[in-house]
């Protein structure tokens, strides 16, 4: 540490030229944390339960209710019928307000929750039972728009109009409620299927855009989703089946490989930025070679002085990738509270302190080893620039 301030002083000497290699670090990093974050999200790894089988049309978005009286009679559901739902994309007051409410079944939960989800009070669980408009409200936008029990909130669905004419979806707040798991729609809004149903002025009347199958402790859900989709093979509603997770996977996969798009973007961007603070590191170390030569004239060996010249490489990469990644832990905690979950890891920090590291040796190997190798007389002879 007793030539920290020997190697910033060497750092800090062209500080145009300083700023402008930090603009390229900094950039590069700050992608690198963004790019993490996004490619986990797209690839849909949330650890939710497989406990529940999601079953949504093969094509088109929804599905006819009958469906749930067939899957109803197989084998292996936990509370013995299936539960269903339609979500309805929609906004509070303004487009940038997005909210998810879902329409749910009658059954989609109980007061004391037995699928370990839900975290609710029983009695206002009870009170949104019994109002046909009532609606359970997610707590975290409820503290974002300022909601509370027994608020009357008007949702605008674009696309879907009600028997009077109008797309607003007013629902009174009985409850507010949050997942055990974090990952889970922070936006969401449950309320009844049947208000849904009745209310609607579409001919989507009888449809629903999701069914839910709760498994019994210990079955596969592979199995119980395979024989879903062969039990509406062929018919007119075709089925998609399988875990959240899996569903989602296979979502992702279809609109191509949003991580592999992400990993070769990175990859250009820390190519260019290893050229740009290579560069600025050969043109530094040209300027400097008649000091480094003083510096073996007074006795520094060889091994010293380039490890000063790696030391000055890397503890620019250091402190251009901590700011970087500083930004992109901002900005993936703002696209967290907007889009739902999503993290900077420590997995993914401590890959990036390691990256840092690892670049920096690349780009100060050449100087430090030109410095090892350069002689006294030459680095005296040369002319300061």
């Amino acid at each position: 540490m007793k030539y920290l301030h020997f190697v910033w002083s060497n750092l800090t000497r062209n500080r145009a030229r300083l700023t402008f290699t930090l603009i390229s670090i900094v950039s590069a990093f700050a992608l690198y944390g963004m790019l993490a974050a996004i490619s986990v999200f797209f690839e849909g790894h949330h650890r939710f339960s497989d406990d529940r089988v999601w079953i949504n049309a093969k094509y088109g978005n929804s599905l006819p209710l009958a469906h749930v009286a067939k899957i109803n009679m197989l084998s292996g559901l936990e509370h013995g019928e299936a539960d269903y739902g339609t979500g309805l994309p929609g906004f509070f007051q303004n487009e940038s307000n997005f909210v998810a409410p879902v329409a749910v079944s009658k059954h989609f939960s109980s007061e004391v929750d037995s699928t370990g989800r839900f975290v609710w009070k029983v009695p206002e669980f009870r009170a949104y039972q019994d109002d046909p408009t009532g609606a359970l409200v997610n707590q975290f936008i409820a503290n974002l728009y300022g909601w509370k029990v027994g608020d009357v909130i008007p949702i605008t669905v674009p696309w879907l109009a009600k028997t009077d004419g109008t797309r607003v979806w007013n629902f009174t707040v009985r409850g507010l409620f949050h997942y055990k798991n974090p990952e889970e729609s922070p936006r969401q809004i449950l309320f009844h299927y049947e208000y849904l149903n009745e209310a609607r002025a579409d001919g989507g009347r009888g449809t629903v855009n999701f069914i839910v199958a709760i498994l019994k402790p210990g079955m596969d859900p592979a199995p119980f989703a395979a024989k879903v989709d062969e039990m509406f093979m062929n018919s007119a509603a075709e089925t998609a089946s399988g875990t959240q997770d899996a569903l989602r996977r296979s979502y992702f996969k279809r609109i191509g490989n949003v991580s592999f798009i992400a990993y070769l973007i990175l990859g250009a961007v820390f190519v260019s930025m290893l050229l740009v603070t290579g560069n600025s590191l050969m043109q530094s170390f040209a300027e400097r070679t008649r000091e480094l030569g003083t510096l073996k004239a007074l006795g520094f060996q060889p091994s010293c002085v380039s490890t000063l010249v790696m030391f000055e490489s890397t503890l620019m990469m250091v402190v251009g990738g901590l700011l970087g990644l500083g930004i992109a832990w901002g900005v993936v905690s703002y696209l967290s509270k907007q889009l739902g979950y999503m993290e900077l890891s420590t997995l993914q920090i401590t890959l990036g302190i390691i990256l840092m590291l690892v670049t920096g040796a690349l780009v100060g190997f050449t100087p430090a080893l030109r410095a090892s190798r350069l002689s006294v007389v030459d680095a005296l002879r040369s002319v300061r620039r």
